[in-house]
């Protein structure tokens, strides 16, 4: 069997299903109500997720996975046009190609569910060197309806100049960010200056990582719109998939 780091090992994995999908939601800190779930993806063979996706952003084949889990939302989405909505993470190595954007429209054709139900995040673990393809995809996905997500905001040093670029309805705050603001008078200051700009970008937020009670009330009180993590609610298998992916 090849190595799901090498990119012929992961293109493999992807393409015969050898991995799991998991579900965690991300709740309303207003209501309570789980507003959706992020689908988190697990392979068997590999329990450093980070050494895994790491080459496959270097060498490209990440777009493999992205289309996987895109094409797999639409399915369950389709299927369960009334439950709750779903997000699938695109990663920079795939949205920086001028050719990936043609792919993802591709496969939103087929979607007849409401496209609010499919958010999309667009992780910062790739630093994007061009953001024209990025934005051009995020104004298409939102006139479509899909809400846009930007994922990990203040974990790279690429976070600013995402947030003049790219206009997302999203900003979702790392969750070791979110933890140091609750430690460190400075930190909190600065997240706290950037949760003031909610109204001026027209954007919401929500805090990742929120795995204590202590944490929970922290975000609540601070004023996030949305939270995720174990203080949440845990990961757990997305039981729509099974009815539909062999």
């Amino acid at each position: 069997m090849t190595s799901l780091r090498t990119a012929e090992g992961f293109r493999d994995h992807v393409s015969e299903q050898r991995f799991s999908v998991l579900r965690q939601p991300i709740v309303s800190l207003k209501t309570g109500h789980i507003h959706h779930h992020e689908w988190l993806v697990r392979f068997d063979h590999d329990d450093h997720l980070e050494g895994v996706l790491r080459p496959a952003e270097v060498s490209g084949v990440i777009r493999d996975l992205d289309l996987s889990m895109l094409a797999q939302s639409i399915l369950v989405l389709n299927a369960n046009p009334n439950d709750t909505g779903i997000a699938i993470n695109l990663s920079g190595a795939s949205v920086d190609k001028p050719n990936f954007m043609p792919s993802v429209l591709a496969c939103l054709t087929a979607l007849k569910a409401s496209p609010t139900k499919l958010v999309i995040e667009l992780t910062e673990s790739w630093h994007m060197q061009e953001l024209g393809p990025a934005e051009a995809l995020i104004v298409e996905l939102k006139t479509r309806g899909h809400p846009v997500c930007l994922d990990d905001v203040g974990a790279g040093a690429a976070s600013i100049r995402y947030l003049r670029a790219l206009p997302a309805n999203w900003l979702k705050i790392d969750g070791g960010f979110v933890a140091a603001a609750f430690n460190t008078a400075r930190d909190r200051a600065i997240l706290k200056a950037l949760l003031s700009l909610r109204d001026a970008l027209d954007v919401r937020f929500i805090a990742e990582g929120v795995e204590t009670e202590e944490l929970r009330q922290f975000v609540i009180d601070l004023g996030f719109d949305a939270a995720q993590g174990y203080a949440i609610g845990h990961p757990e298998p997305e039981p729509r998939i099974g009815r539909i992916v062999s």
